[in-house]
């Protein structure tokens, strides 16, 4: 399933343990990996005494909120893999690729919809929408001396071809995440709370019903997510 570069978690049905497959090569993508897949096996223990697979097979978007959700709430405890100075720019960097990955996420989706809106495009009508798109959410880089990757840059994106419009999930559960984390800046012990009684519902409630059970706002309006992204620059402009 083209995990092999990275990681996953699999609830294993009988044995009721969950099973965590990853790769290392000695960077810090290789902690945030453990830690994000350790989320998924918190949520698979959290909702493993339900009685039906049906009801344990958590939804995908709220699935990544509890992955996402351990990538951030675990920031504290890096001290313990790094020096103090390496965890300050571990955790630093893991805030600024949430700041990156967010816009990405839009850029992606708007892309594959006018993708299968319009299947008889041409390769440069598809070019010139990249482009467009691209120019919407990415930030302003110079690409005068890389300007032909970028008219493909979409193609990093194995989702588009491996998984068409799975990819905007991520966006809703790093929202969801990110106001967990907000809250365990404030109040570490309900916002493990929180994620418990969030995640040990499975299946069983609806997408809403579950960010509503973790004390989260299912919302994408612009003052919802601005207030995310300032406590991220709060986050950063201080020392961890």
């Amino acid at each position: 399933k083209g995990k092999a570069p990275g990681g996953y978690q699999y609830y294993l049905e009988k044995s009721k343990v969950p099973f965590i497959f990853m790769n290392s090569s000695g960077l810090q993508r290789d902690l945030e990996t453990m830690i994000h897949e350790a989320g998924h096996a918190f949520h698979s223990l959290y909702c493993s005494d339900l009685e039906l697979i049906e009801e344990r097979n958590y939804p995908i978007e709220f699935a990544e909120v509890a992955s996402m959700s351990m990538e951030l709430l675990t920031h504290n405890g890096w001290k313990h893999f790094y020096n103090e100075d390496d965890a300050d720019r571990a955790r630093k960097s893991h805030l600024e690729g949430v700041l990156f990955l967010l816009p990405w996420i839009c850029t992606i989706d708007s892309f594959q919809h006018w993708i299968y809106s319009n299947p008889k495009h041409s390769r440069e009508e598809r070019i010139e929408v990249w482009l467009s798109i691209r120019d919407r959410f990415g930030i302003q880089l110079d690409w005068s001396e890389n300007s032909d990757f970028r008219e493909v840059s979409w193609q990093q994106q194995g989702h588009l071809y491996g998984a068409p419009f799975y990819y905007i999930e991520y966006g809703i559960a790093q929202l969801g995440s990110l106001q967990l984390w907000k809250t365990n800046r404030i109040d570490s012990n309900k916002a493990l709370d929180d994620y418990r009684n969030s995640m040990k519902l499975g299946n069983t409630r609806s997408l809403p019903e579950l960010f509503e059970a973790a004390d989260l706002e299912l919302r994408f309006d612009e003052g919802h997510v601005s207030s995310l992204i300032d406590t991220i620059e709060i986050a950063l402009s201080e020392n961890f």
